[in-house]
């Protein structure tokens, strides 16, 4: 069986993160009584849905052995570029269109300087942040901007049948990428990449394309998210993607997807997604900061980091008694030679 899809058969690598979120769910339960209130668990969902969509891109990132650090001001830039083109007097659907073109472009740029280039991910999602960040100031001067696209606001705050559009949205983008992960040959070379990317390049796998499609993905997902949050706020400013850094990485890993690359799935990060949104959301009641709540979502990935390290040791030290066991039962086989 395939790492790919063991990454998906066993169960416990799926049933041990929702288990936890429903522990998280009776905790914060326990600890604030009205935390399950329908009005509650409904802008849960919807701040979940955010998480999640941008938490897609992270995810093939990791799966990569990679990082995306330019997803903070992706998301900023997109809302500045989607509030000044609306006041330009361009059709919406042209504004959403540039929008995640703009997205696309992010990500291919960080896609060929790690893959073509072979630019650290870390140096090179960094730095394009920092270009972001300065291009957003440059753009705004500093102000917020207002006036968006209608339907935009429709999709980040309406509801379908009861349900939250984004939250509807959300999932249909969560079960395409499940299915492309399990079923498809990019799914296939995501994950066998991210197991050994020397590897592959020498079975003659696509390496490079593979990096800068998923890093690709990474960028439109930043970018709808920023047109998304812009939508539900109703305003585009400097720092409103700052706090997504941090959480976009944690939510992957505490799923169970392996920082190092090659183990995990999108399911699992789901489950990441619900449980900081339920920990989030029950650490603001009880009156927890966001500087706190960072601290707390870098000791999480810290931990993971050292949990995936030594999972990794281990299975390289079971693979070399496997082969030291191998090497003695096939000397124990061959015949003594006579002189």
């Amino acid at each position: 069986m395939s790492r790919r899809r063991r990454s998906y058969v066993r169960p416990v690598e799926i049933a041990v993160p929702y288990a936890l979120v429903a522990v998280a769910l009776v905790a914060s339960w326990i600890t604030v009584p009205r935390f399950l209130t329908t009005g509650h668990l409904t802008s849960m969902s919807i701040t979940a849905a955010y998480v999640g969509i941008i938490a897609i891109g992270q995810t093939l990132v990791l799966l990569l052995g990679g990082i995306d650090l330019s997803v903070p001001y992706t998301i900023n830039m997109a809302a500045i570029i989607l509030v000044q083109l609306q006041a330009s007097g361009y059709s919406a659907s042209s504004d959403f269109a540039i929008v995640l073109l703009f997205g696309i472009g992010v990500g291919l740029a960080n896609g060929i300087g790690v893959a073509v280039l072979d630019i650290s991910p870390l140096v090179m999602t960094l730095g394009m942040n920092s270009i972001l960040q300065g291009a957003a100031l440059i753009y705004s001067k500093g102000n917020p901007l207002g006036a968006l696209p209608e339907f935009v606001t429709t999709l980040s705050t309406g509801l379908t049948g009861g349900w939250p559009n984004v939250v509807l949205l959300w999932t249909a983008l969560g079960l395409v990428v499940t299915l492309i992960l399990v079923f498809t040959r990019f799914g296939r070379n995501i994950y066998s990449t991210g197991s050994n990317r020397r590897a592959s390049e020498l079975s003659g796998l696509p390496v490079k394309r593979t990096i800068v499609a998923a890093y690709t993905i990474s960028g439109l997902a930043a970018a709808l998210a920023g047109v998304l949050l812009a939508g539900y706020t109703g305003q585009a400013y400097l720092g409103m993607g700052d706090s997504y850094l941090l959480v976009s990485i944690a939510v992957v890993v505490i799923g169970g997807t392996s920082i190092f690359g090659g183990k995990g799935s999108y399911v699992q990060t789901v489950a990441g997604v619900l449980m900081i949104t339920v920990i989030t959301s029950a650490l603001v009641t009880v009156g927890v900061s966001e500087a706190e709540r960072n601290v707390l979502y870098g000791g999480i990935i810290l931990l993971m980091a050292y949990f995936n390290q030594v999972a990794v040791s281990r299975e390289a030290w079971e693979s070399k008694s496997l082969l030291r066991g191998l090497e003695a039962f096939r000397g124990w086989l061959e015949p003594v030679r006579r002189p």
